[in-house]
């Protein structure tokens, strides 16, 4: 008499419900590093385009320092970015309400300029504040300038930290965490750190900026 081998009907129930429970534990987290890997590459691409742009100006027009009282904003977009759109209000780029870091409490695009803020082709939305001093009132010619910017414009997240970033632009053109300027760059070790992990913490309880700094020195990889 021959044998068959094979599996009963329960077993293969129980096999296919396994996998079931498998997969329900392991695909959340599957997705999310997905999520996560894509974010940290178009935030690392926008800073790379940020700098040379920033770069290049300098080249350009034959300078070593970025000066406020030469600076046309408008001008050195149109030169350096290939972007596919202008946008006049907010809600036309941004996503309604922003998640901070640590609460999930939503708050409003506050930081929106509606005569410096472009799509670039890849979906990513920059707003470029910039405001030239007042000589007479004793304001200083120099820099920075502040660009926010949300790496897949009005999809998710929308959160802090995550696909919405603050960094400013220094004098002498280099692209970093707010308050961390190039003197404190090339300052004690130690120091540095410091200010940029204060900077890290005040992200996380829910201002703008912060999160740059902490997240370009870990190779633009979240570990948070």
């Amino acid at each position: 008499m021959i044998k068959k081998l094979g599996f009963t009907l329960a077993e293969v129930l129980i096999t296919i419900g396994i996998i079931g429970v498998i997969a329900a534990v392991t695909l959340p987290a599957l997705n999310s590093n997905v999520s996560n890997a894509a974010l940290e590459k178009q935030t690392q691409k926008f800073y790379t385009q940020l700098s040379r742009a920033f770069d290049l100006y300098k080249v350009d027009n034959e300078i070593d320092s970025i000066t406020a009282m030469d600076f046309d904003p408008e001008a050195f977009i149109k030169k350096y970015f290939n972007y596919t759109g202008q946008c006049k209000e907010a809600a036309d780029c941004y996503a309604p309400k922003y998640m901070e870091m640590a609460t999930n409490e939503l708050m409003d695009v506050q930081w929106f300029d509606e005569n410096n803020t472009y799509v670039l082709a890849d979906g990513t939305v920059f707003s470029l504040q910039y405001y030239a001093p007042d000589e007479e009132e004793g304001g200083s010619s120099y820099l920075p300038i502040n660009v926010y910017f949300d790496v897949n414009g009005k999809k998710g997240p929308n959160k802090i930290g995550r696909d919405l970033w603050s960094v400013s632009v220094y004098y002498d053109g280099s692209v970093d965490e707010g308050g961390i300027t190039p003197e404190v760059r090339k300052g004690d070790a130690e120091e540095l750190k410091h200010r940029v992990e204060a900077r890290f913490e005040g992200c996380k309880t829910g201002t703008y900026g912060g999160c740059f700094g902490h997240f370009m020195r870990n190779n633009f990889k979240f570990d948070y």
